[in-house]
């Protein structure tokens, strides 16, 4: 008998399916493998993908992965696939917010065609600084939460957000993350580190990537995703714009259709968005730019 599924967790060669088909077994975990042609194909399944299994034989391993299905998305650190929303986690201070790594952040979800959702935590600490970012970000047109030790974010404030399907949680170390997670999902499920008073980092506490049932949808932990470069990804620098919503809006309003939005004249976005996100924006586009030209060049010698 074939059925569907999506894959909850990876271990060894050995995958973790829930069985997503209208059957009797619907909910179910099994341990599958993967066919050997997929292995000669070196096409590594990823957690995240919707598979069609059937039964192998044996009894250690008793389902073998046949097919994966076409991904809407794929996450390539940590390998995640088919996510609907990210939940950007950011702390508003302990420690000082990496705009850059957020906008960044917000940049590569629009690329994907991924819904970024953000939080903001440790409110409870600095009020001011939590409401300044908080409307930095709603202006721009995202989804923006604030959670802290008196208010914790919970699934049905996230509810009014996010995407049915798989959603990730992404964030820097020491901002909560695991906190506002295991709050979400009402149980310790990730471990919690503390920032390092010396460094005001914090501490890696997660070891290994799984969806957690979220109702009728899946919540993952997306270590690594912070680490991902622009360039890497492939994305361009005529893609930058993509992660700043506000000046798309603007951008109509420019007197020449292709600006850039950099230098020049009549340009209807400088001065007014925040100058921080429109610093933030130039630098990005600039530095891609330039690293696109740098490539471009080498081809040509």
């Amino acid at each position: 008998m074939i059925t569907e599924g999506i894959i909850t967790k990876g271990v060894g060669g050995q995958y973790e399916i829930k069985i997503t088909s209208d059957c009797p077994d619907r909910g179910e975990r099994v341990i599958c493998g993967a066919r050997g042609i997929m292995r000669n194909r070196r096409m590594t399944p990823a957690i995240g993908d919707q598979v069609v299994i059937e039964p192998s034989g044996d009894p250690d391993v008793p389902y073998v992965i046949k097919t994966v299905k076409e991904r809407k998305n794929i996450l390539v650190r940590p390998p995640v696939a088919n996510l609907s929303t990210i939940i950007l986690t950011f702390a508003c201070v302990d420690p000082v917010p990496d705009l850059k790594l957020l906008d960044k952040m917000l940049i590569i979800t629009a690329k994907l065609g991924i819904k970024p959702v953000i939080v903001f935590t440790k409110g409870d600490l600095d009020r001011q600084a939590c409401e300044e970012l908080q409307k930095i970000y709603s202006d721009a047109g995202f989804d923006v939460h604030v959670s802290g030790s008196d208010k914790m974010i919970c699934e049905e404030e996230l509810r009014s957000s996010i995407l049915p399907g798989i959603i990730g949680f992404a964030g820097p170390s020491g901002v909560g993350k695991s906190t506002a997670l295991n709050s979400v999902l009402s149980g310790e499920v990730m471990e919690t580190g503390e920032v390092s008073k010396r460094l005001k980092r914090g501490k890696h506490t997660t070891r290994h990537v799984q969806l957690f049932d979220f109702g009728e949808d899946h919540i993952v932990d997306t270590p690594g995703f912070t680490s991902l470069s622009l360039y890497e990804l492939g994305v361009e620098y005529t893609d930058v714009i993509l992660g700043y919503p506000e000046i798309r809006e603007l951008a109509s309003g420019c007197r020449f259709d292709d600006c850039r939005h950099i230098n020049e004249t009549m340009c209807a976005v400088r001065g007014n968005i925040d100058s921080g996100r429109y610093d933030r924006y130039k630098e990005f586009y600039l530095e891609l730019y330039e690293l696109r030209n740098t490539y471009v060049g080498r081809l040509k010698k």
